[in-house]
């Protein structure tokens, strides 16, 4: 299983399995975050938000893209021993990171508006966080074993509790914000331990101490990617809230939000491809390797074709449908983000050829400068032209990760 290569089929499978499991996930938390919304009312909400936003962007700090690691690390493992090492060190590392961490988030309540960072709810979005971190390390390695069909069997039925279990609270009229929250953190809780005890029995739970420090620093420039990847993704509207006032970012996020959703659809080739990418290198399979490459690019350039094209023609229909007319501005924001969907199809087929043959360090060098492109720009650009300027901005800036990719990828064909 760990050593032979997928076929069109089981492809197929891994990344229908994978797609509708992430999909599922965004659903479910939205239609229980949607009636959370309707109980509490928008003060108490808005403070989940807040602190569950913070929460979120602090996370990289224990998370320490142990996960994009492990995708690379799993698929060039050739048994279960070697496995159960990686994930043994993974899951050490960001349960100790983690405890640093919720340390960290009770400091800064101390530094923000208490008003809008409660330190309870502060740390019980932690607590979530934290559980849901923990949950995404064993996805990795069932991933990197392309055994998707494990994640959506265990996404379903954990997000359909999380449903259940909050409308029960609705029908019972419940008020209270802390009461939905710890819903939330006993459903993470317990969908974290069935995770791991799944993959405690497939493939064992080992941890070795000499393995842990040089895990932490192979981790590191995914770690980094990470970071990068929310600076690209999240600093538009950021910076559109701060200097253009909340009108404007309230028309441009609806469009960033659904462009972030789809994304889910390359984000899956990407996590599919990798592995299968890294066992056939491994095999010293050089035609396979050019072959499932090719296939891959071609593939993600027709898909980012037809997706942004279809998303541009729709975008006046999809925003009168989700939004209403008052959103009407963000139907040609949406039509021009709809580039960065179309671009990000081939970005990702690019990232997977150099995660597989182990150029990360290349890849966060491109992030490094388009993540630094788009801050500069928009900074300057926002106060001229706007949220249609801004967007224009984020198409530029994926642009420039894609030709980042794209030399780096081939530097490194040239020089092997």
């Amino acid at each position: 299983m760990l050593n032979t290569l997928p076929n069109g089929r089981q492809l197929l499978a891994n990344f229908a399995s994978l797609l509708s499991s992430m999909g599922l996930a965004r659903l479910a938390t939205a239609a229980a975050w949607i009636l959370v919304a309707r109980q509490v009312g928008p003060g108490s909400y808005g403070q989940f938000v807040a602190c569950f936003a913070l929460a979120r962007l602090t996370a990289v700090s224990f998370s320490w893209g142990l996960d994009g690691w492990l995708l690379w690390k799993g698929g060039d493992s050739p048994d279960r021993a070697t496995l159960a090492r990686n994930s043994g060190a993974a899951l050490t590392w960001k349960v100790g990171l983690g405890v640093l961490w919720m340390g960290l988030l009770s400091g800064l309540a101390g530094w923000f508006n208490p008003e809008v960072f409660p330190h309870n709810l502060l740390l019980i979005s932690g607590l979530i966080v934290w559980f849901e971190e923990l949950t995404n390390t064993a996805w990795s390695v069932f991933k990197s074993t392309l055994q998707n069909d494990i994640t959506f069997r265990v996404v379903t039925l954990v997000q359909l509790a999380l449903v259940l279990w909050t409308a029960l609270l609705v029908l019972y009229d419940n008020r209270q914000l802390d009461s939905y929250l710890w819903v939330r953190v006993a459903v993470a809780g317990v969908g974290c331990l069935w995770a791991w005890s799944i993959l405690w029995q497939r493939f064992g739970l080992h941890i070795e101490r000499a393995a842990l420090l040089p895990t932490l620093v192979a981790a590191t420039p995914f770690a980094g990617s990470a970071f990068l990847a929310i600076v690209n993704e999240r600093a538009d509207i950021a910076i559109i809230g701060q200097l253009l006032g909340q009108e404007q970012a309230g028309l441009y996020a609806p469009a960033s939000t659904l462009i972030s959703s789809l994304l889910l659809i390359p984000a899956s080739a990407y996590a599919v491809m990798v592995p299968v990418l890294v066992r056939a290198r491994r095999q010293q399979n050089t035609d396979q390797v050019q072959r499932l490459w090719r296939r891959l690019l071609a593939g993600s350039s027709l898909l980012g074709f037809l997706l942004a094209a279809g998303l541009a023609l729709s975008a006046p229909w999809l925003v009168a449908l989700l939004y209403g007319a008052t959103f009407a501005p963000t139907a040609p924001i949406l039509a021009i983000l709809a580039l960065v969907l179309g671009l990000r199809c081939v970005t990702f087929a690019l990232a997977a050829a150099l995660v597989a043959g182990g150029h990360q360090k290349q890849r966060l060098q491109a992030q490094f400068w388009a993540a630094a492109t788009n801050v500069v720009a928009n900074l300057f650009v926002a106060r001229i032209w706007g949220i249609t300027g801004v967007a224009w901005v984020y198409v530029t800036t994926e642009a420039i990760l894609l030709a980042g990719y794209g030399w780096a990828w081939h530097r490194q064909k040239q020089r092997s």
